[in-house]
């Protein structure tokens, strides 16, 4: 009877930064020699220690293959503006536990970056709601131009009753 991993040609994983040790067990099982196997990931991007995730997977993972597994850097940033990317790039050069990396785009400058620290995520709700109505009340932008992304949903709540205060 065949292994599990010898039905599959190919595996691969998006995500591969947010795997724990026994998911990553399982996926260097599936083909223990490395033919076959891609993951993707941004260990820039591991957020999930919470709930066991390393970084120390996708850091590790060429050394579990001889010969190295191959590590294709996609560093080109298509949506955002140098200056964005720049900042990033700061930010990232801080984590010991990375992979070198410069991200770039060919986007241009773009504009400067404006830092906001909240007390509280009520204090965070109104200063970007005031900021949208700012813009609104300078011509700079209007509803469409605008969105406002959040990691969770639970975040919505205050952002909501925040642009419910300015109407």
């Amino acid at each position: 009877a065949p292994t599990v991993g010898g039905r599959f040609d190919h595996v691969l994983v998006d995500e591969y930064q947010d795997v724990n040790r026994l998911q990553a067990d399982i996926v260097l099982a599936l083909k223990p020699g490395g033919a076959g196997i891609t993951v993707v990931g941004d260990d820039a991007q591991a957020i999930y220690a919470f709930r066991a995730a390393t970084v120390r997977n996708i850091l590790d993972f060429p050394k579990e293959f001889s010969p190295a597994a191959e590590i294709i850097t996609l560093d080109r940033n298509y949506r955002s503006t140098q200056t964005i990317l720049s900042a990033a790039n700061a930010v990232i050069s801080q984590n010991p536990q990375r992979r070198r990396k410069r991200l770039w785009s060919d986007q241009g400058a773009g504009e400067r970056i404006v830092g906001y620290v909240a007390d509280t995520e009520h204090d965070e709700a109104d200063f970007i709601a005031r900021e949208i109505a700012r813009l609104r009340a300078e011509g700079s932008a209007r509803p469409g131009d605008v969105a406002v992304f959040y990691r969770t949903n639970a975040q919505s709540r205050v952002m909501e009753e925040a642009f419910l205060t300015l109407r």
